[in-house]
């Protein structure tokens, strides 16, 4: 059997690579490269070094990446520092936008051959079809954002979209989804197309902010799907039945009166009719949530009461299974296609991460406080959603902490500690179409409820 031969090209490669060497200023000509854009693994190296520092503003040549490739092997094999003078004796920096594409194009082409011999693998072992379907679209849809092809829409059309939004709002019509905080709706949309990252540490309340979030939304009419990752099917729905019964979730674990029995069974029925799906635990990978969310679009049209299915939950990303050789490319490529989800859907994705365990280590609630930088994995969960928050409870650290033996000290403890009581703050700390800023909202864990300050709950 012939050995397939995998799209490349090894003369576009050394072109690109010598004419960056010869002339820095070649590597700002050409859209960025990355290093597993090349097929021969030296070649990805040597540009990853010179792309370093170009992008530092330092000199890279064939002698700078001889001291930092010394000792490659790979690099020996090739010829050693004589190579690295060949190629930019060789290249031709007038045509590197052209051998740049090149390379861009073969590393596409290798993409969705491996993309399509894996559907093809699991399709023979008796893979689900809906699951294959929808790494396709996904694939197609990546590959779209990808090309350099132009792609457009006239000005006069982008202004009567524009127009017709702030009409809808004028007239009071939701292009959101709302969240059952009027301050946080101020700050952020929840619109379609859209993906937001919610993050916080252990015990701050995601999940429980999630929730709520599920449960406004399905109030004002919009459907929801809702991955679990962590929690049963049950859990979630008690604690949705807390919000509306005002009863904490963990007493409907233990024997409970009559009179709370009928509360909850009376919350339950006013609840019946709430568009919500759970979806199953065996829904562990992207392809499987596309794949059952379009089924969900499906069972839930949109018809003059009711949006349809507008808002996808996923709790949480860290636990979502992707491909790769390591847990950061794994949560990268997670991260990247729960983007390419929401634009195939028209939904809004919501996914709830995990941050960094040291700042939950911390004694102050200040230091404590999340930023972009505590998203725990992989930088593609700053990067690829469209909005990043994160919810942050000061109370949960002040009531850690040790009450100072000092009167002063003493007065200060207690004032924040009746300051932050069922109080959390929502921290947007990227919002590509809203503002960036705090909000801070009155919440109610045991029955997983928040409001807005202003509004007596």
């Amino acid at each position: 059997m012939t050995e397939q031969i995998e799209p490349h090209s090894i003369e576009a490669e050394q072109q690109v690579i010598g004419a960056v060497l010869v002339n820095n200023d070649a590597y700002h000509a050409i859209e960025r490269l990355r290093p597993e854009h090349f097929y021969e693994p030296v070649h990805a190296r040597i540009w990853h070094h010179a792309a370093s520092r170009v992008e530092a503003d330092q000199l890279a040549s064939p002698i700078t990446a001889k001291a930092a490739l010394e000792g490659d092997e790979g690099l020996d094999q090739l010829g050693g520092p004589g190579y690295l003078v060949r190629l930019a004796a060789a290249a031709d920096p007038s045509s590197v936008r052209h051998y740049a594409a090149m390379v861009r194009d073969f590393h596409g082409k290798r993409a969705v051959l491996e993309e399509v011999r894996g559907i093809e693998v699991d399709l023979t072992g008796g893979g689900d079809l809906a699951d294959a379907v929808s790494k396709l679209e996904i694939m197609l849809m990546q590959r779209e954002d990808d090309s350099a092809a132009p792609r457009s829409m006239s000005f006069l059309k982008a202004l009567r979209q524009s127009v017709e939004q702030m009409q809808a709002v004028r007239e009071g019509r939701e292009i959101g989804i709302p969240t059952g905080l009027p301050s946080l709706d101020n700050m952020i949309s929840f619109s379609p197309k859209r993906y937001t990252v919610l993050g916080g540490s252990t015990s701050m309340g995601k999940t429980a902010l999630a929730i709520w979030l599920m449960y406004a939304a399905a109030k004002a009419g919009h459907g929801v799907g809702y991955l679990t990752l962590e929690m049963g099917e049950e859990d979630i729905a008690k604690r949705v039945k807390s919000i509306e019964s005002q009863i904490p979730y963990k007493a409907m674990d233990r024997a409970t009166s009559d009179a709370v029995f009928r509360q909850v069974i009376e919350a339950a029925k006013a609840m019946d009719s709430l568009p919500i799906e759970i979806f199953s635990q065996k829904v562990r990978d992207v392809p499987a949530i596309l794949s059952e969310a379009k089924r969900l679009k499906h069972r839930m049209p949109a018809n003059d009461k009711f949006r349809g299915f507008q808002l996808l939950v996923i709790d949480y990303i860290q636990l979502v299974r992707g491909k790769g050789e390591s847990a950061f490319v794994r949560l990268s490529q997670v991260a990247n296609d729960l983007k390419q989800v929401a634009k195939i859907l028209d939904v809004h994705v919501l996914a709830l991460a995990q941050v960094d365990r040291k700042i939950s280590a911390s004694d102050s609630f200040e230091m404590a406080r999340p930023r972009l930088a505590h998203l725990r994995g992989s930088g593609d969960l700053e990067n690829a959603p469209d909005n990043v928050m994160f919810i942050h409870r000061p109370e949960y650290y002040l009531k850690r902490q040790t009450p100072p033996q000092k009167i002063d000290e003493r007065a200060d403890w207690e004032a924040d500690c009746e300051r932050w009581k069922n109080r959390a703050e929502i921290i947007i700390e990227k919002a590509r179409m809203g503002d960036i800023g705090t909000v801070t909202v009155g919440c109610d864990l045991a029955t997983n409820r928040f409001w807005d300050l202003e509004e007596a709950f």
